[in-house]
Formats: C-alpha cells, sequence, structure tokens
C-alpha cells in the first residue's frame, strides 16, 4: 500500500497584480497573430487543471484552505470551474487569480480555454495516490504548479515526484512547473523529469535540480525555459497558456499533422503532434537564446556563455531561453517528419517540424534515427531531443531511465559540427549556426550498451541566421577533433 505523505507547500511569491503587462510581443504572441489572423490557437477545447498551494499553511486553521480563483472576477467570465477536492476554498485566492489570469483568463493568449479543475495542492498529490496512474478528474491535458514545497522525509518527496513523472508518462498529462524564486532546497517539483520547469528571464530563480535520493540526483539542468515575467509564478502560467495552444493544434490537426496517436482511458485520442514529449521539445526549440524585451528591462545576452553551459545543450540560468510561441508553433504546424530509417522523405526534413518514435533503441527497433537536408542559406538551428523518465504503473513505482544523444553531422565537410551527451537528463540540445550549401544529418542515438525499446520526440527549427551561437566548451572540439581528425580551427568555424 502506497502510504499518503506529509509535506509542507508555498505559494510562489506573486508581487504582481492581475493587470498583465504586455509581454505578447516579447514571446512571439503578437507575431503568430499577424501570421495567422482569426485562425489563431486560443486553447479552445484544452482542458486543464490549476493547482495551488493553500495561502493558509496550517491545516489545523479555520480559514484552511484558500487556494481557488475568484470565479465571479471578469477575467473569469463564462468559465466553468469545478473544484474535485474535498474541502473547499474559504475565501479567493488573490495569488491564484493572479495565475489563473495568465493561463485561462480573457486577457492570457489561451482566452479559449473553458474548463478549469481547481485544486489545494495537497488534495492534488493526495489523488495521484494509486497503485495505478489515474485518469485527470476533467480529462485534463495540462495542469499548471505555482508553487514548491518537499515532503517531511526522502521517500515522501521521492514518492511524489515518481507520482508526478508517472502521470505525464501514462496519461498524457502536461505538468507545467514554477521554480523557487530563488535558491532552495524545494525539489517539488521543479526536480520531476517529466515537469517543463519554468524560471525568469532575468535568471534568478533557483537552478539546477535538488538532490532527494540516486534517482532524482541535484545538478539536473532546471529551468527547461524562462518566461519575462518578475515572478516565477508569473512566468509558469504563461508556459501553460503556451503549452495550451500547441496542444489545441495538435489536436485539431489530427492526421494531417500527426502520424501516429493512443487513445487514453479518461482522456481519449492524443495525437503525436500533442503529446507530452513533443510540446516540450517543441517550448524547447523554439525558444529564443536572444532577447529584445519591451515588457521588462531584462534580456538574454549571452546564452551559454561564461561557464553556464550544461552538458545536455542549455544554459543553467535560462534552460533553451526565453518562450517564443511564434517558433513553436511553427513546429507543430509544420506537421511529423520521419526518420530515414522509419520511411521518411529521402529529399530532406523541412526548416521547421517534429518526430515522434514510439519504437526506438535497436531492440527490434532502430537504434539511430536520421534527418537528413540541405542548407540553402546560412542559417541557425535549434534542436531539441525529448523523452520520458518511465515509472512502473503498479506499486513498486521502478523507474527506467534510458540513454539517448543528439549530433549534427556536416556530410559536406565530413565531420561531427556538434553533439548533446548528458547521461543524467532526458533532453538533449542543440543551437549552431549551418553554412549554406553544406548537406547535414540530425541523428538521434542510443547511448546504452544494451538494446531497448522506447519513445522520444524530437522538434527543431531554423531560421536565417541573426547571430553567432555561443561555441561549445574547447574540451568538447578537442573531443571531437580526437575522434574525426578535424583541428580546432575546422570546429571553431562551424559552429561560428
Amino acid at each position: 500500500m502506497i502510504k499518503k505523505p506529509g509535506f509542507y507547500l508555498l505559494p510562489i511569491v506573486f508581487w504582481a497584480s492581475i493587470a498583465i503587462a504586455d509581454y505578447k510581443n516579447d514571446i512571439g504572441y503578437q507575431a503568430l497573430q499577424i501570421q495567422l489572423g482569426a485562425n489563431i490557437p486560443t486553447g479552445d477545447g484544452v482542458n486543464v487543471v490549476h493547482v495551488e498551494a493553500s495561502l493558509v499553511e496550517a491545516q489545523d486553521h479555520p480559514d484552511y484552505p484558500i487556494y481557488a480563483p475568484d470565479t465571479l472576477n471578469a477575467q473569469f467570465a463564462g468559465k466553468i470551474f469545478t473544484f474535485p477536492g474535498e474541502k473547499a476554498s474559504t475565501a479567493p485566492s488573490g495569488h491564484a487569480n493572479a495565475v489563473g489570469a495568465r493561463f485561462y483568463g480573457k486577457d492570457s493568449i489561451a482566452h479559449g480555454i473553458n474548463n478549469i479543475a481547481s485544486y489545494d495542492a495537497n488534495a492534488w498529490l493526495d489523488g495521484m495516490i494509486s497503485p495505478r496512474a489515474l485518469a485527470p478528474v476533467n480529462a485534463g491535458r495540462i495542469a499548471n504548479h505555482s508553487w514548491v514545497g518537499k515532503g517531511d522525509t526522502i521517500s515522501e518527496t521521492t514518492l511524489i515526484l515518481r507520482l508526478v513523472d508517472r502521470q505525464v508518462q501514462r496519461s498524457e498529462f502536461i505538468q507545467v512547473v514554477g521554480m523557487h524564486n530563488g535558491l532552495s532546497n524545494s525539489p517539488l517539483l521543479g526536480s520531476a523529469y517529466n515537469a517543463i520547469a519554468v524560471g525568469r528571464t532575468d535568471g534568478k530563480q533557483d537552478r539546477g535540480s535538488d538532490a532527494v535520493d540516486s534517482l532524482y540526483a541535484a545538478g539536473r539542468t532546471r529551468p527547461d525555459l524562462v518566461a519575462p515575467q518578475s515572478t516565477t509564478s508569473g512566468a509558469t502560467p504563461i508556459v501553460a497558456a503556451a503549452a495550451a495552444l500547441l496542444v489545441e493544434t495538435g489536436h485539431k490537426g489530427g492526421f494531417n499533422l500527426s502520424h501516429g496517436s493512443e487513445d487514453i482511458d479518461g482522456v481519449g485520442t492524443v495525437y503525436n503532434a500533442e503529446r507530452a514529449e513533443t510540446i516540450k521539445a517543441a517550448l524547447l526549440a523554439g525558444a529564443d537564446r536572444e532577447t529584445q524585451n519591451t515588457s521588462i528591462a531584462d534580456n538574454i545576452v549571452d546564452y551559454r556563455g561564461g561557464g553556464h553551459q550544461t552538458v545536455n545543450g542549455l544554459d543553467d540560468r535560462y534552460g533553451a531561453g526565453q518562450l517564443n510561441i511564434l517558433h513553436s508553433y511553427e513546429i507543430i504546424a509544420a506537421g511529423e517528419q520521419d526518420s530515414l530509417e522509419d520511411g521518411g522523405d529521402a529529399n530532406g526534413i523541412g526548416l521547421a517540424g517534429f518526430d515522434v518514435d514510439t519504437a526506438f533503441g535497436g531492440l527490434a527497433s532502430n537504434a539511430v534515427g536520421t534527418y537528413r537536408f540541405a542548407a540553402e542559406t546560412d542559417l541557425n538551428l535549434q534542436a531539441s531531443l525529448v523523452w520520458s523518465l518511465g515509472i512502473s504503473n503498479d506499486l513498486s513505482l521502478t523507474s527506467t531511465l534510458h540513454d539517448l544523444n543528439l549530433e549534427l553531422f556536416d556530410i559536406t565537410a565530413q565531420h561531427i559540427a556538434a553533439f548533446s551527451a548528458s547521461s543524467a537528463d532526458n533532453s538533449e540540445n542543440l543551437w549552431l549556426s549551418l553554412l549554406s550549401g553544406h548537406h547535414y544529418e540530425l541523428r538521434v542515438k542510443s547511448g546504452a550498451i544494451s538494446p531497448f525499446s522506447w519513445d522520444y520526440a524530437l522538434a527543431w527549427h531554423m531560421r536565417p541566421m541573426q547571430s553567432a551561437p555561443v561555441p561549445l566548451p574547447s574540451a568538447v572540439y578537442l573531443f571531437m577533433s580526437a575522434i574525426v581528425g578535424f583541428g580546432w580551427r575546422v570546429r571553431r568555424k562551424c559552429l561560428r
């Protein structure tokens, strides 16, 4: 039997009022509006879950819990709220109002979301404690968590993290979680492998996963990406709203965008374009590595510079960079494009797109996934490979973490232009310049000795070169030089 844990939870401090600053231009939303006009996705048909830590912490306090948004607030007019927890909110939560306004309110980019399940965090976590993964109560596809915390014991914390990771993997239930606004030891929920961890564009939030046990170890790359807000409570629902736009696009696109789907009990049909791994990969591959914000003073100006490079190709302050919904939308809208091993187009992949391989690893399946293309002009490439930590659907909650790698091979110059090969993370990422006239291959490779069978999502986005990506560390160049026999000067030219 799984024991219900005790834990402490804190809402992430939110100094902003419910009035929403004009961040939409900074995240590419206004550019998306210009491109799509009335056809822009709004989150229509995407059911969501809004999880909040109670503003009153003590469960024996007469005012406990206070967690729900004010359903009479003008931001939420016409929305349908349900409150599945055992205890009703004793009063509206101002924190929940501000989060909800950015997630699904009338001024949100996902203002078409109409069905919201509102939970106290304790009740939501209690509801996951089951021998098998349970379907989201409202067939929800996305949950927002603008709170942090930890269990009373190590075993309680790891139990919660495993349950969250299982929910993403088994139910395609996307978990968008905020990092603490400063350095802390708060592994819930930012240390979950399968969640999308969100930080701030100033990069001053907590960084890296917290040490819990041998599986949930310290030092994995967190956050995954950032948004232009002064608190992570404000940044997280903006990313959750962006995820809703992508889920809607993938679902309504059906088999026009996807080559496969899965029927999930209590959720329905989930197409490859809207899977949790695909959405995460598209958000990472679409993010801005450099910014020129107008809504805040903070900008990303030295991505992967000054010792901030992570082994999986990101920046330890900003993850993949700042949310850009235009680029991420272009990835999903370009549709699924198979690897050559799975019958992909021999003429190559497009400038943007994604692929989901549901059987990869060499066990009665391919151990390499190849995506060939030509650079007709100088381009910047951003590519992200994402796969889930597996958690068994039984009482043991046994974990499985496979090792996948991502590289770019320059066919014209006959050398590896870049690679990402972290043994600790479950994403690999590339960001580099491509030379006009060169032919390339993106390659997904197994990093394991023994064959296995697992699924992954790969997303990529290429656009005309505007600035030079920061090169990989010199040690990586030297290692690559030893492998393929090309000198430092060649590496530097290729990645400049």
